[in-house]
């Protein structure tokens, strides 16, 4: 038995179906997806008719992702009215406004039918508690060795962990179970050029126990490609500071996305602004992602 899992596209078809295509060619015969399917690069439509497509021929399980929880949220605060939460094109909420209006009635329903967590079970194997973040958050980080790993390790009744949402692909054993962390397809950290994805094998140990072998793929793509068509699109533009930010990520391998909202968040409130996310005034963006080394990609370009 084999499983290709899939997480934290990001939008960005041009990796994923280089990650699909090397899942398929190696056999595989059932899918994990483990969400974040949008935001942060510029093939939000074409991400999910292919992802439509996929489940459609595939044996798939799905769940959620924080990302789409945005985009719900957005939409029911929207609906309720609720105006100082209004995505807007900058630096703080472009990039998500990006993908929200690109999104369909069938999208927001198929991201509201996913849960956070499931477990997966098949007769002869031992069961995955699969999760994008945490069995109760899909915002929760839980990285390789942390105190959060070992909590939730040791308060699930499965003897196998399946995370995403960190872009830390990797293992953890503790007390005799396995967190496995299948990294990013999209964004990869640390590895610019590469989509990250897994594989899960059914093997038998010396006592005819039955257990999961996890594989750590790493996928060359072209992310120059992906970077060229995120600035054709105006993404770069509807959103500048976090998209360069992007951008390093995807030419360089180099994550500053996090620390330059925080930043940026607290150069607004020291200088006495009080309207915060996603209000926060560019010139608290440019001036985080100087002091972190983020390029302007309009001035420095891409080659």
């Amino acid at each position: 038995m084999r499983i290709g899992v899939i997480s934290d596209i990001h939008s960005n078809y041009i990796a994923f179906r280089e990650c699909v295509d090397l899942l398929e060619a190696e056999g595989c015969d059932e899918y994990l997806f483990l969400g974040d399917y949008v935001s942060d690069t510029s093939y939000t439509r074409e991400t999910l008719d292919f992802l439509y497509e996929f489940i459609e021929t595939h044996t798939c399980h799905l769940l959620r992702g924080n990302r789409e929880e945005y985009m719900l949220t957005q939409k029911e605060d929207l609906e309720s009215g609720i105006e100082d939460k209004k995505w807007l094109y900058n630096s703080a909420s472009g990039n998500l406004l990006y993908s929200y209006e690109l999104l369909t009635d069938m999208d927001f329903d198929f991201f509201k039918s996913l849960p956070i967590s499931f477990v997966y079970e098949k007769e002869g194997y031992p069961s995955i508690r699969c999760c994008h973040g945490s069995p109760e958050s899909s915002r929760e980080l839980i990285q390789l060795g942390s105190d959060r790993a070992r909590f939730w390790l040791d308060n699930i009744s499965e003897d196998y962990l399946l995370c995403a949402h960190t872009h830390f692909p990797g293992e953890y054993e503790y007390h005799g179970k396995l967190y496995m962390n299948s990294g990013c397809v999209g964004i990869s950290i640390n590895d610019a050029g590469f989509a990250q994805c897994m594989m899960l094998d059914s093997c038998v140990d010396d006592n005819g126990v039955v257990f999961w072998k996890p594989t750590f793929l790493k996928v060359p793509y072209d992310n120059h490609k992906v970077v060229k068509d995120m600035i054709s699109a105006g993404l770069l533009d509807k959103a500048p500071w976090f998209i360069n930010s992007n951008i390093q990520i995807l030419l360089t391998g180099t994550d500053n996305s996090a620390a330059m909202v925080e930043l940026a968040t607290k150069l607004s409130e020291v200088a006495g602004e009080s309207k915060g996310w996603p209000l926060i005034k560019e010139e608290y963006f440019e001036e985080a992602a100087g002091k972190l080394g983020i390029p302007d990609y309009r001035i420095v370009g891409i080659e």
